[in-house]
């Protein structure tokens, strides 16, 4: 069933991480990429964390993601007319990484025929998980309120480029598998029992550190978000599979923080992908000034 709304629709993919009640309160349509373990395919969301990881060791071979498709994006534009949006606003991840606005894109040409008088915007937020998913958030309480798609846009960019998000590997096995860092590192790694620390901010990853025990990852985690800390300070922690982390990462930021919000969430499998299980993360942006 799709969602009531009227006036302005908001579409975006399923890399935002957002959890389903925010999606649901919002009626923020999600367009799923597409995860591919072995020769099957499966939609985002649509496969556990710990059924991805079950299946690739037993395909032996790396799961790999894809972007939707122009046409996965022009039915949920559809079903954003079918339930009376005049216009529709679409933001994606960030392009560097994805192919997926480049998807909405052609979908957008396309619904030009197929949609006639819906006006449709497709923005690339340059974000990644929870910054691009706290991008949407904004825009979507924006247009809540009544915000123009303009005025929409502008928030949302606003919080995407002051976003930023860290986290704690668990292991380095598929970032190699997907080619995304030497075998060397990961068996260095492996040996050493050495755990990585990640950031994306201003569009880029990069490394913030190493540890070797999951406590001193999580005082690591507080002590790079402390940095930005501010007044209006909204937060969300992430993880594949490793709720008692998160949970205890949660509870850290809750005193440590004191932020205004604070979100739970898992890594979509999509996502997992990339990170390998034992993951824990924390997005934060301010609206401080605002």
């Amino acid at each position: 069933m799709a969602p009531p709304m009227l006036g302005t629709a908001l579409v975006t993919d399923s890399s935002a991480c957002l959890p389903q009640e925010l999606l649901d309160a919002h009626s923020i349509l999600t367009v799923p990429l597409i995860l591919q373990v072995g020769d099957r395919s499966f939609p985002d969301g649509s496969l556990p964390a710990a059924e991805l990881f079950r299946m690739a060791e037993e395909t032996g071979s790396p799961p790999r993601t894809a972007s939707p498709s122009p046409a996965d994006f022009l039915a949920a534009f559809r079903v954003a007319t079918e339930a009376g949006a005049s216009n529709i606003l679409c933001l994606t991840l960030s392009a560097a990484y994805s192919g997926t606005y480049d998807s909405a894109i052609a979908a957008k040409e396309l619904a030009s025929g197929s949609l006639p008088g819906i006006d449709i915007e497709v923005v690339d937020t340059g974000g990644l998980a929870m910054t691009h998913g706290f991008a949407v958030l904004a825009a979507a309480r924006a247009l809540d309120v009544g915000a123009t798609i303009g005025d929409a846009v502008t928030r949302s960019q606003k919080v995407a480029a002051s976003a930023r998000l860290a986290g704690l590997l668990g292991t380095t096995r598929y970032l190699a598998k997907g080619g995304r860092v030497p075998w060397i590192v990961h068996w260095a790694t492996q040996i050493l029992r050495i755990r990585p620390l990640l950031a994306f901010e201003d569009g880029r990853a990069h490394s913030i550190g190493r540890v070797r025990t999951e406590a001193k990852g999580l005082e690591r985690l507080l002590e790079y978000s402390a940095r930005y800390r501010n007044q209006g300070m909204r937060v969300a922690v992430a993880h594949t599979e490793a709720p008692a982390a998160a949970d205890a990462l949660a509870e850290m930021a809750c005193h440590r923080l004191a932020p205004v919000e604070i979100l739970r969430t898992d890594f979509t499998s999509v996502m997992a992908v990339h990170t390998g299980p034992g993951f824990v993360g924390l997005a934060f942006y301010s609206d401080a000034g605002d």
